[in-house]
């Protein structure tokens, strides 16, 4: 086979055997061997009329993370057609990007962003770039096979921000749009509030089946003369009420039911008219097309229509929607091909204990089928063996209404499931799923009462996180789980609700369910914590407190970890993966997780249990600096200093009283003050001292607590602090104030100047310890931070030159990486004058060992996104001859999809004779100086396992 000069000349003659890397043919397409989710993917091109798929590299050959459609010139789409295809493409949202080859143009198309195709109102054909085939050169990432099959292309922020947008993709606009509509509709009663909600979601529902051409030419008519849409009958309340009937009886599953109450209300009101035209969005103006029109709903995802769950709930709080894309990577990781046979072999279920709308259900549901598919020669599974796949799903929830749209999801599925000819001729379609399979009760009381009697396989999900018992159940369990275990801290539902429903779980079985951040950063919940590691096997510990944003995006960002524990008790030899995510330009687009090696930390069972600072350490590159963490903490403290002084005051400033027990303090009252602000690295800011004008306070202190002299430091990742001496002064709780006598001022002088010297490591450690930053705020600390600041007896911390440069990355680098991820330096600058320093590094590690002939850095060699760095032991020369023809094959060596939602970046050490390789990304984040550490601690295994 020949590489052509572009992968796009391969669509000119496309039967030649040209080969392009992750370029997948759809015509000559063969399934053998290929994994289930490829080949449904295929089958999606195959409808959309695609010529060729885009997939990222995969494992040994696998391909699964689709990139792109890829449409030639042999097709005969005109400009019209193509923009009602493109408007498809993104409403389905299955891949991200769209390339067409026209005349003498290549254009590429957006599918993850906002709608492209509309324009003053009128569908065109509107590509985001466009490249003149005659040219063929171009440095837009875009363009470039060998970066669109690494994968490489997202890892530039500039290339995210114009081809992927959460915020303005098909699935949020569509949520967005709907929510609209159901605040306008609530704002004007048009109908009782239950009932509109309703039938919102009905309309969604019959519109999807109405675009599937479901319903035979003149269907409507048969319930309002001249009828040809449904919105025509939703006008209408007699005929739109037999509509609804006829609905009810054809597909079962009380779906379309209608209490007796709502059915007289919808045949008396007169505000139907009214509800109708705003549903229909008839009195949009500007030109804009409205919510039914911009959408192709046959070709939506069925899991996004059950995004709508949020706005139905009633304890929006408690009860958060989980991202699609975050439930299809838990899924994928929780129903592996081998995990489904044994549930069908055993007769187990999958439960959801707090399932809301279904989207877990949903995912499970269309693995099912997938499953099914693989398992039967890919045959499409009739209506009969898709009813059957529902007995493998259980799910319960206190809300009435997401029972209801549980069942409406999962009918949808179902639905999406068979071809239009099947859902035409079928009678009694939907099964009642309600008080079968979803049953609408408080989860802790369905199972006192066994409503769960088929033994469970997997659980998954992700409960509601709340500190308070919100049924009597709950209660129940609550006090069932003291008496048995001890303390639950915070009275946290979502822990009870791990505990409940792994007792739930058979030997052997699974379960995967989201907690808050607290689960492993509040020490709070440590003897929890550490009474179920005890008890089940953790296989993985999924760690998602750096990704922002993963949950409702503009309220209380979520911080979640998600568990993977398997009902078996784990050995001694036992050991659990960490997985610290990052956030990333695909993440933040909710396309798919990103992971690199350094992002996995393996923690052995009893390390778990025995050392609970490993968690952080993790975060912060993991190995040496848990090391280092461990050893500093053997110094004394400062409180534990401050706690000899009889005489001195140590503590936060002031807190205003907003509500509860309050009390004047007439020493801080109308008294100077200095906002927490004001103090910087460079001492206080004098402009922004105010007056402080509250009069009531819930926390307030005496006049000693402001009575110089005094050293305040800020609760900020930054330690600014400064010595007052300048007369009387109040702060707030963002402060910890150190007063004493004016005989003991030389200590306090001490001790500021201490912080001073030790900045970088007091910031390192507090990095490592801190409950607060990083996972419940970015960069500020807390009371007990400020506590734990380092002061030794010795007056040194005795740091080696190794654990100095983990100080430095730590500060420098890692503390950025978790917080802003792709946009953080160590992601965006390349790794060359990181070299040398990094290979120093390596060499001295391994040069300890084998000293007799000791390792040497050689002249590193680049290609486009990688670096090999070459070391020899003794004088080498590497011969670079015929190296460019590597390229594709170790950009694809440090890629591996461990499934169709996440890709993961790897390392590569080679080993041949005296030489030694590293090949890696060209990114900083992967030659850091604390990174050679841990690659020559592996090195160093490595060698010794061949027995050098």
């Amino acid at each position: 086979m020949s590489t052509p000069a572009t992968w796009w000349d391969w669509l000119d003659e496309p039967g030649l055997g040209i080969l392009v890397q992750g370029l997948v043919p759809v015509a000559s397409y063969r399934r053998e061997g290929r994994p289930p989710e490829e080949i449904a993917l295929i089958e999606k091109a195959r409808e959309y009329g695609a010529d060729a798929v885009f997939f990222e590299a995969g494992q040994s050959g696998r391909n699964s993370i689709a990139q792109a459609f890829v449409y030639g010139t042999g097709g005969t789409i005109d400009d019209r057609s193509f923009a009602e295809l493109h408007r498809k493409l993104w409403s389905w949202g299955g891949v991200p990007l769209v390339y067409r080859k026209t005349r003498g143009l290549l254009q590429l198309f957006r599918c993850a962003h906002r709608p492209d195709f509309v324009e003053d109102g009128v569908l065109r054909c509107n590509p985001v770039k466009t490249l003149e085939i005659a040219s063929a050169i171009s440095a837009d990432p875009w363009w470039d096979a060998e970066q669109l099959h690494s994968g490489a292309l997202w890892q530039d922020a500039r290339t995210c921000d114009l081809l992927l947008s959460a915020q303005k993709s098909a699935h949020k606009s569509l949520f967005d749009a709907v929510k609209g509509l159901s605040d306008d509709l609530d704002d004007q009663r048009v109908l009782p509030r239950a009932l509109r909600r309703k039938l919102i979601i009905l309309s969604l529902l019959i519109a999807y089946l109405e675009q599937r051409q479901v319903f035979a030419k003149g269907y409507f008519a048969r319930f309002l003369p001249g009828a040809k849409r449904f919105f025509e009958v939703l006008a209408d309340g007699n005929a739109l009420v037999q509509l609804l009937r006829a609905l009810g009886e054809r597909f079962n599953g009380n779906v379309f039911t209608l209490s007796d109450s709502d059915a007289e209300q919808l045949r008396t009101n007169q505000q139907l008219v009214r509800f109708a035209g705003l549903i229909e969005g008839r009195e949009d103006q500007n030109g804009q097309l409205t919510l039914w029109q911009l959408y192709s709903f046959k070709d939506l995802p069925v899991e996004l229509i059950s995004q709508i769950y949020q706005l139905f709930v009633k304890d929006a709080d408690s009860s958060v929607y989980t991202p699609p894309f975050l439930v299809r990577f838990l899924i994928e990781e929780t129903l592996s091909w081998k995990r489904l046979d044994r549930l069908h072999e055993r007769g187990e279920i999958i439960l959801d204990p707090a399932c809301g709308s279904g989207v877990f259900l949903v995912e499970a549901y269309k693995r099912l089928v997938l499953h099914w598919r693989a398992k039967n020669e890919w045959k499409r599974p009739d209506a009969n063996v898709l009813r059957g796949l529902f007995k493998r799903l259980h799910g319960v929830d206190f809300e009435q209404g997401a029972v209801e749209l549980a069942a409406f999801s999962l009918c949808l599925a179902l639905c999406d499931a068979l071809e239009p000819e099947a859902i035409r001729r079928s009678i009694k379609l939907f099964p009642p799923l309600a008080e079968t399979n979803l049953h609408h009760a408080c989860f802790f009381e369905a199972k006192e009462l066994g409503l769960i009697a088929d033994p469970v396989g997997v659980v998954v999900g992700n409960p509601p996180f709340g500190s308070k018992l919100t049924t009597r159940g709950a209660e129940r369990s609550y006090q069932s789980y003291i008496e048995h275990h001890g303390t639950l801290p915070d009275k946290q539902l979502g822990y009870l609700f791990l505990h409940e429903a792994m007792e739930l779980v058979v030997a052997g079985g699974l379960l995967c369910m989201l907690q808050q951040y607290n689960f492993l950063y509040n020490q709070r919940s440590l003897a929890f914590r550490r009474q179920f590691f005890r008890t089940h096997h953790v296989h993985e510990l999924l760690d998602m407190v750096s990704v922002r944003g993963l949950f409702q995006k503009g309220k209380a960002d979520t911080k979640i970890v998600v568990v993977v524990a398997e009902k078996t008790p784990p050995s001694s030899e036992a050991h659990m993966l960490h997985v610290t995510f990052r956030r990333s330009g695909r993440t933040d687009a909710e396309q798919g997780f990103d992971l690199d090696y350094y992002d996995l930390h393996d923690v052995p069972h009893a390390q778990a249990l025995e050392n609970d600072r490993v968690w952080r350490a993790n975060l912060m590159g993991g190995g040496r600096a848990l090391s280092l963490a461990t050893r500093l903490s053997q110094y004394r403290s400062l409180k534990e200093f401050v706690q000899t002084k009889k005489e001195w005051d140590f503590g936060e400033g002031f807190i205003e009283g907003q509500s509860g027990k309050r009390q004047a303090a007439p020493h801080i009252t109308g008294k100077r003050y200095l906002p927490s602000t004001a103090l910087t690295d460079d001492g206080p800011d004098l402009s922004k001292i105010t007056t402080v004008d509250a009069t009531e306070f819930k926390s307030f202190y005496t006049r000693r607590r402001f009575t110089p002299p005094l050293l305040m430091i800020r609760e900020h990742m930054g330690l600014a602090h400064w010595l007052w001496t300048d007369g009387y002064i109040t702060y707030s709780q963002q402060i910890v104030g150190l007063c004493v006598p004016r005989s003991d001022e030389a200590e306090l002088v001490a001790i500021g100047s201490w912080l001073k010297a030790s900045r970088k490591v007091q910031q390192a450690h507090l990095s490592l310890v801190s409950p607060r930053l990083f996972a419940q705020k970015a960069t500020a600390l807390q009371a007990n931070d400020v506590y734990s600041i380092l002061y030794p007896v010795e007056g040194h911390l005795d740091l080696s030159a190794n654990e100095q440069l983990i100080v430095d990355d730590i500060v420098d680098y890692y503390g950025e990486l978790v917080r802003l991820g792709e946009n953080s330096a160590a992601m965006c600058e390349s790794a060359g004058a990181a070299l040398p320093a990094f290979a120093d590094v390596y060499c001295a590690q391994l040069n300890e060992v084998y000293s007799s002939r000791p390792l040497e850095a050689l002249d590193p060699y680049s290609w486009s996104g990688v670096v090999c760095q070459p070391f020899s032991f003794g004088a080498g020369v590497v011969d670079w001859q015929n190296a460019d023809q590597l390229k594709g094959k170790l950009e694809s060596l440090l890629r591996q999809q461990s499934s169709a939602s996440l890709q993961m970046t790897r390392i590569c050490r080679l080993y041949d004779g005296q030489f030694v390789f590293l090949l890696k990304p060209n990114r900083l984040r992967y030659w850091l100086r604390s990174i050679a550490l841990r690659d020559a601690d592996e090195t160093l295994a490595d060698l010794r396992a061949q027995g050098f």
